[in-house]
């Protein structure tokens, strides 16, 4: 079976191209290095931008069905700033990624061959299975265990229920990070408080309640399972954690 990608859920392999090799395996880090007052050195990197070359060979039955399979492959690739890629050799995982360049050759009236080059501001692949998970909270304080894939923190949406009229402060956990975030307001019975660690904000109710909390988002450890302690949330609620494993 010959390997070829999907595009903003367009299976490409349907217009005659086979993707030859992929480099996608870099990894670079933009560092920024400080002095400090005791004249040691300190530094924190981020990272920067994933490119992705795909070199092809683009089959047709003559000359201008070549060209016009190439035509609607750039139209494909370029109807959306920002599309999710698959490719067929890792369908677990996706990439949003955008069409930076094609450059490709007539090896024959019926073949081309050439590079397509994607960019990804977010550097980071995704799985292609949303994981949705649900516990009951039947004690106080409430340990559950999450277990992630991927080689790169994950971070979860929490959705915690209220199963009962609760006071506060109410916490969230990463016991094997050490990351605890600290909502300190009340809920009542059918109440949704929403952590979503992506975007570093918290909801009751679907409106940001951002006042009362403390400390740290509680990010998801990859390849392992992670150990979640919630405290304050009473013994009749429900815990929800919705994550896609992330690679690096």
């Amino acid at each position: 079976m010959s390997s070829s990608l999907t595009f903003n859920s367009v299976d490409l392999s349907t217009y005659g191209i086979t993707i030859t090799r992929i480099k996608d395996n870099q990894t670079s880090f933009k560092r920024g290095v400080t002095q400090l007052d005791t004249r040691a050195y300190a530094s924190k990197g981020k990272r920067e931008s994933l490119k992705i070359d795909a070199e092809f060979i683009l089959a047709g039955s003559s000359l201008s069905d070549v060209q016009d399979k190439l035509a609607s492959i750039k139209s494909i690739l370029t109807a959306v700033e920002t599309g999710e890629l698959i490719f067929d050799y890792r369908s677990e995982i996706y990439y949003n990624a955008a069409l930076d360049e094609i450059d490709g050759e007539n090896l024959t009236q019926k073949y081309i061959s050439g590079t397509m080059s994607f960019l990804c501001a977010d550097p980071y692949g995704y799985s292609t299975t949303e994981t949705d998970q649900t516990d009951n909270i039947t004690t106080d304080p409430k340990a559950v265990t999450i277990t992630v894939g991927g080689s790169a923190l994950t971070l979860p949406v929490f959705t915690l229920t209220a199963g009962e009229s609760l006071s506060g402060p109410i916490s969230v956990k990463n016991n094997d990070t050490g990351e605890e975030l600290i909502w300190d307001n009340s809920l009542v019975d059918t109440d949704e408080l929403e952590i979503d660690t992506e975007h570093w904000v918290v909801k009751k109710n679907g409106t940001e309640s951002m006042t009362d909390v403390s400390g740290q988002f509680p990010r998801l450890l990859p390849g392992r399972t992670n150990a979640i302690v919630i405290t304050g949330f009473g013994t009749t609620g429900t815990l929800q954690t919705v994550f896609r494993s992330r690679y690096i």
